[in-house]
């Protein structure tokens, strides 16, 4: 589908465009989304501008390549999809000529339509192509930090989990069970901080290649790229911080695990030294020694039975008074 934002007098409106269709006077942004190889084919000859191929797009966004070619400058950066179940990131290829900005792309994330309804609405707020591109960059930007908030949310509720004494009252199953989800949560909160970093990277290099190509005279487009970059390192740290608090709440969650394994082992160790020594007197006393005077008392048989209780009693009393159990 290719949307086209065009230019009529002061106002701007939008047609949904075929690939046979000519390019209206004036565009001012064409999108192109999940575009047929049509499109990609008859486009470049209305535009008289060349577009790259999806090879020359997975090429240009794995060696992070950005450049000029005619006056056109040529970016792709990585843009987080909405799509909870498989937090990718998609590549979104920039072509930004003096008159007018192209967008390309096979995601569909909120920032683009954000983009489009401000674009209808206040169609003098973006005057030219750069200012296009700023915008949509800044909405992607926005769109990246409630995702970074998604994950500080996550590991607040997973921090009181982890560390609170009452941080699992009211779930079901087993104490492993529980810190298993846990696991699970941080690995998908992992995923998309990774994903938030790989993605505000990129656009940090768009915007500062944006800036190092602007114009001098144009200062009011090199403030708010500047800004910008201000706005993606902050967030470029903060997913490091992340990064971290993650690994830290882990290595917890590993310990929880291990003490409570710990535990378990500790009552098998236990109950094993309980029963040692009555097996030690039961094996004793098992021998059937001619010359062993308990066999022939009356009292030889309780007296054994007395010795393995009282064998049993002394370690338990021993292991509690010092607080091993």
């Amino acid at each position: 589908m290719i949307t086209i934002f065009h230019r009529l007098g002061e106002r701007i409106a939008e047609t949904q465009q075929r690939a046979d269709q000519n390019v209206p006077d004036e565009p001012v942004w064409i999108d192109l989304l999940n575009p047929t190889e049509e499109e990609l084919r008859h486009l470049p000859q209305n535009l008289n501008i060349a577009l790259p191929t999806r090879e020359e797009t997975w090429r240009n966004h794995a060696l992070n390549r950005m450049y000029t070619r005619d006056g056109t400058a040529y970016m792709t950066a990585a843009v987080i999809s909405d799509d909870r179940e498989a937090r990718a990131c998609g590549t979104v290829t920039f072509i930004l000529t003096p008159d007018f900005l192209i967008t390309l792309r096979d995601i569909d994330p909120p920032p683009f339509l954000a983009l489009q309804e401000r674009l209808l609405l206040m169609p003098k707020a973006f005057p030219d192509s750069v200012d296009v591109l700023t915008g949509l960059l800044e909405a992607i930007v926005l769109r990246t930090v409630v995702h970074s908030d998604e994950v500080i949310t996550g590991l607040d509720g997973l921090s009181r989990r982890i560390f609170s004494p009452r941080g699992f009252e009211g779930e079901k199953g087993t104490p492993s069970d529980i810190m298993h989800g846990v696991l699970q949560s941080l690995g998908m909160l992992a995923d998309l901080n990774s994903r938030i970093h790989e993605s505000i990277s990129s656009l940090q290099r768009v915007a500062g290649f944006l800036r190092t190509h602007t114009p001098a005279g144009q200062s009011d487009h090199s403030r708010a790229l500047g800004t910008l970059l201000k706005d993606t390192q902050s967030i470029a740290e903060q997913t490091t911080f992340l990064s971290n608090k993650i690994s830290f709440q882990l290595d917890a969650a590993l310990g929880m695990i291990n003490v409570e394994q710990n535990q378990i082992g500790k009552i098998f160790s236990t109950t094993a030294v309980f029963f040692l020594p009555p097996a030690l007197v039961a094996g004793i006393y098992g021998m059937n020694f001619d010359h062993m005077p308990e066999l022939h008392w009356a009292l030889g048989y309780p007296l054994a039975l007395g010795l393995m209780g009282v064998a049993v009693l002394v370690p338990y009393w021993v292991f509690k008074r010092r607080g091993w159990l």
